[in-house]
């Protein structure tokens, strides 16, 4: 009999936290596929005894990362503190191109029981860089994927807040 760790849940593409960059688009304007998240890394005995680390002394998180379909992916470690509320965030890459196997390196400031979860979600704006690099130099749908990308960046500025001083 085998025993499978206990994937932490994913989240969607809005940030738990306000230090957290903010979502690109809204869900009414985009449609993103399932993303699973598995394999976390540090587990010892399935989830049941804590990993251990030393405060400002940097350790390592990584997971298996991916997603329904061909999209650009982003994620991200975010730490707790004793009281479970979000304290740091590291960005997670992809450890090795093509293998789903996502990284990311921070510390803990204080001594203390801390938790961690990931994190990850759709990258509509990648996808679309990606997109643009390879057709507008072709010169295929150029006028397609130019206005594609003025309607994402329409939904990204509708996302950002107001603030004074700020044009």
């Amino acid at each position: 009999m085998s025993a499978i760790a206990p994937a932490l849940p994913a989240v969607p593409h809005r940030p738990a936290t306000a230090a957290a960059p903010a979502p690109l688009a809204t869900t009414d304007d985009l449609v993103s596929g399932r993303i699973a998240i598995e394999d976390v890394s540090p587990c010892l005995v399935n989830g049941r005894l804590p990993a251990k680390a030393v405060p400002d002394e940097d350790f390592t998180v990584s997971a298996t990362v991916f997603r329904e379909g061909h999209g650009v992916l982003g994620a991200r470690v975010v730490l707790h503190n004793p009281q479970g509320e979000p304290e740091r965030w590291f960005p997670m890459r992809e450890a090795v191109p093509g293998t789903d196997r996502w990284s990311a390196t921070g510390g803990a400031n204080a001594p203390g029981y801390l938790t961690f979860t990931i994190e990850a979600w759709s990258d509509p704006l990648a996808d679309w860089l990606h997109e643009a690099d390879v057709k507008i130099p072709a010169g295929l749908d150029t006028e397609r994927v130019l206005a594609e990308g003025a309607r994402l960046l329409d939904s990204v500025a509708r996302g950002v807040p107001d603030s004074t001083g700020r044009e």
